[in-house]
């Protein structure tokens, strides 16, 4: 069974296939092999997605009625939990409730406090919501559509008590590391010269230790005691970053539906941090690039820490050019379908002609070294020529070359990144059938998804393979 599951993902070769109409609610999740959308501002529609190499049968159900209004939601399909943000605005400001209820039935959590729900008053503002779920942590970024100004909370929510509270403009994305270390994207103050150019420091990554911080207070993002800061590489003239975004999926310790009984699962700490930085050059081109970090490489950098050392310091030099990857943002990646990243495997569509087709990363360096074995023997096999000839052609092959990152003159120094991946890739998809057009795909442990938003629907391939329109 392991077997077939890795042989399919290996070729990219979908056992099923299925379309699933696209809902107006105006949100949606994917998460733990469930596609969720809202219908309506109180209804919400759930997609069990089917493994037939898992042994996961699909299933559909809706909860009609949330018994508020739905500004947003994440779930945990592990512990049965949905979480539900609502607005509600008076002259006083604006109250973001957070509920707790059951994934399966809409009600109250048995295991959240009574009521089951945590509030936080703010000024009004246009909110967009990034709700993460570790384990008995939930985190919810507000960030605002009308003021440079973030809000990072995190409750304990089997308890109600609120572990962290940063607000600051310089934040504008997050990510757990593990259990008690959260990933916090830096943005540099920006500044306009007398030429209208804008200028910056360059970007960074920060580490906090939620077991440090404080659950008192508000804590402002430039008074943070940060743990440590991965630096990137000094940007080039003219050039400055304006935003930076973290994805990784799923959350540290994450455990299967146990409903499932899976014979197997993507290991819990093997997990790929998908960065994507927009810069741009004076005050007109928005250049975005992807840096892909697993997260041992930032984990192996927190072990060298004394202990209660705060504030180091790791320079490029230090995590980037072994322990990363990094490379140019294509057209099609998006900002919007961000559910492209999966355990070690990140997900883009990629244009061939006038169709479509999607390419992985893969950086399982298990998984490296068995493919790089397995092309040292078929080179072997027929000669040094006949192989190079025949690179361009495979759908599936080892990088580790030290390759400098372009275009030239982003970074102020060539910049060159080297951790091995697994590159694969579909030839181009069936336009009869509405795969070779489609506008972004997603990645759950055992479906692609590609969104397509011209026919508002979404096509799912399990083991692989679905569509999302």
């Amino acid at each position: 069974m392991l077997k077939a599951r890795n042989e399919a993902w290996d070729d990219l070769a979908w056992t099923a296939r299925e379309e699933i109409p696209m809902l107006q609610g105006g949100v949606w999740e994917l998460y733990g092999g469930i596609l969720a959308q809202g219908e309506g501002s109180r209804t919400l529609v759930f997609k069990q997605l089917p493994s037939n190499l898992r042994g996961i049968e699909g299933r559909e159900w809706r909860i009609e009625d949330v018994g508020v209004n739905i500004r947003d939601f994440g779930m945990d399909p592990a512990q049965d939990l949905l979480v539900v943000i609502e607005n509600r605005v008076d002259e006083s400001g604006l109250d973001c409730n957070v509920h707790f209820r059951s994934l399966a039935s809409g009600q109250p959590h048995p295991s959240a406090p009574r009521p089951a729900v945590v509030s936080h008053h703010t000024p009004r503002g246009r909110f967009s919501y990034t709700i993460q779920i570790a384990e008995d942590y939930v985190a919810v970024l507000m960030t605002s559509g009308d003021e440079d100004h973030s809000q990072l909370l995190i409750w304990n929510w089997k308890t109600g008590q609120r572990r962290l509270y940063i607000t600051g403009s310089d934040l504008s994305s997050y990510a757990f590391l593990d259990d008690r270390h959260i990933l916090l994207t830096s943005l540099p103050t920006m500044e306009l010269d007398n030429n209208n150019i804008f200028h910056g420091d360059d970007p960074q990554l920060l580490v906090i230790d939620l077991e440090r911080m404080s659950d008192r207070h508000e804590i402002d993002f430039n008074d943070l005691d940060w743990m440590c800061a991965f630096h990137y590489p000094t940007l080039g003239e003219n050039f400055a970053t304006i935003s930076m975004s973290i994805r990784s999926d799923p959350a540290p310790n994450w455990a299967p539906n146990p409903a499932h009984k899976v014979p197997f699962h993507v290991a819990r700490r093997d997990r790929l941090f998908v960065i994507t930085l927009w810069v741009v050059q004076g005050n007109m081109h928005i250049i975005p690039f992807i840096s892909l970090v697993p997260s041992w490489t930032f984990l192996d950098c927190i072990r060298t820490l004394s202990p209660g050392e705060t504030q180091r310091i790791f320079d490029w030099s230090e995590w980037g050019p072994h322990g990363s990857r990094l490379i140019p943002a294509p057209p099609t990646h998006t900002s919007v379908w961000v559910c492209y990243v999966y355990g070690l495997t990140f997900a883009l569509s990629i244009r061939q002609g006038s169709q479509r087709g999607i390419v992985t990363f893969d950086f399982n360096q298990y998984a490296v070294r068995r493919l790089r074995a397995q092309e040292e023997r078929e080179a072997a096999a027929v000669g040094p020529l006949a192989w190079a000839l025949q690179q361009g052609a495979r759908r599936k092959l080892v990088q580790e070359d030290d390759r400098a990152f372009h275009p030239a003159g982003v970074f102020k120094d060539e910049v060159r990144t080297s951790l091995p991946y697994i590159l694969r890739k579909t030839s181009p998809l069936n336009s009869e059938e509405g795969e070779g057009h489609f506008d972004a795909v997603m990645l759950s442990e055992d479906s692609l998804i590609m969104v397509s938003s011209l026919q508002a629907r979404t096509i799912v391939s399990s083991d692989k393979g679905i569509n999302a329109k």
